[in-house]
């Protein structure tokens, strides 16, 4: 008779092993909008209620339903207000709740979810980020030698930009935010804000982004167009761009210069040599200049807010556009945009 082998259970989290991780459907292999669409009924069926289908189309006229009780989407962006607020602010117009804000035993559906089923039905749809000026574009590309892009200002265009970069890689079947996190991370892209752990600093909850998706193209949204606001905020980064260019490096240049005349180390003989040094260190200054100022992939998501500028109080946005006012205008990276393959499978 052979002896038994031994069973070793791995419970080492940090292992090989037991990261597996197993393959999902997405919009872009086997899986479809359809059937994550399929999977939210099915699993809202299963706690007891019995509801129309709920899907993009669903989100949107429910949508209408509310509308007029929310607060602005950089209202929502900058307070970040809970489900239970926000159902609050329903109750007091006495209107119904969407969804995404209910209880499972109220029929409801993770906003995680919610949020997907929106975002895949325009990757689906192919809707891009709304165009900036194509002259403004060219002269971004020239400039930085094909290096840098046009920034995003307006939220919405924002939390899209995000979710299309990781759309590939979003299961088209209900998973729990940690799952939808690891399948993002295991393709080596970046975790959109909303879909980060709640603890992270930089994350705002999927149902104000979702909230703020929804009033893209709506009245409370037009604030983000103003050609004022944007003349204004442009002044004020253009300015703050000068400020810092003047003390960061003309002011480096400067202190060589007249420190040497103040501890008499520069005299009529060597005047010119102590102008040479502080060129140089002119130039030094004007390296580090750059290299703390020019824009990084990294800094998406963080250094202008979690969904660009207007994630931030007037305040807060005035600070964070002095500290940094090349994101003002340009990032690192290139706008995103719904692939092809999904929409010539759609097609198909």
């Amino acid at each position: 008779m052979s002896p038994k082998k031994k069973v070793h259970h791995d419970n080492d989290d940090n292992s090989v092993d037991s990261n597996f991780d197993e393959e999902m459907p997405t919009i872009h292999s086997c899986g479809s909008l359809d059937a994550l669409e399929a999977a939210i009924n099915k699993s809202s069926s299963e706690h007891g209620s019995v509801a129309p289908k709920y899907d993009a189309a669903a989100i949107r006229a429910e949508f209408k339903t509310y509308q007029a009780t929310l607060p602005k989407p950089d209202e929502l962006l900058q307070q970040q207000h809970s489900f239970a607020v926000l159902r609050m602010l329903m109750d007091a117009g006495k209107v119904e709740a969407p969804r995404f804000l209910k209880y499972k035993e109220e029929g409801g559906i993770k906003p995680h979810h919610a949020l997907c089923m929106l975002l895949l039905s325009e990757y689906e749809a192919g809707k891009k980020l709304t165009k900036r000026s194509f002259v403004y574009s060219k002269v971004v590309k020239i400039l930085s030698f094909g290096c840098l892009y046009n920034q995003l200002n307006n939220p919405a265009d924002f939390i899209r930009d995000q979710f299309y970069r990781v759309a590939h890689a979003v299961p088209t079947s209900t998973v729990t935010p940690e799952v939808l996190r690891k399948k993002i991370r295991n393709k080596g892209l970046p975790v959109p804000n909303y879909f980060l752990d709640p603890e992270d600093e930089k994350q705002f909850p999927p149902h104000i982004a979702l909230l703020v998706i929804l009033q893209d193209g709506e009245k409370e949204s037009r604030k983000f167009d103003r050609v004022i606001s944007r003349i204004l905020f442009a002044l004020f980064a253009i300015v703050s761009l000068l400020l810092r260019i003047t003390l960061e490096v003309i002011g480096g240049a400067g202190a060589i210069w007249g420190g040497a005349e103040v501890v008499k180390l520069r005299t009529a003989d060597n005047a010119e040599l102590w102008r040479w040094l502080s060129i140089s260190v002119g130039i030094l200054c004007y390296l580090r200049f750059i290299t703390l100022n020019l824009p990084q992939k990294e800094d998406e998501g963080d250094i202008l807010g979690a969904a660009g500028p207007w994630s931030l109080r007037l305040p807060v946005r005035l600070r964070a556009v002095c500290d940094h006012p090349f994101h003002y205008f340009v990032r690192a990276l290139p706008p995103s945009c719904p692939k092809k393959k999904s929409l010539e499978s759609k097609s198909n």
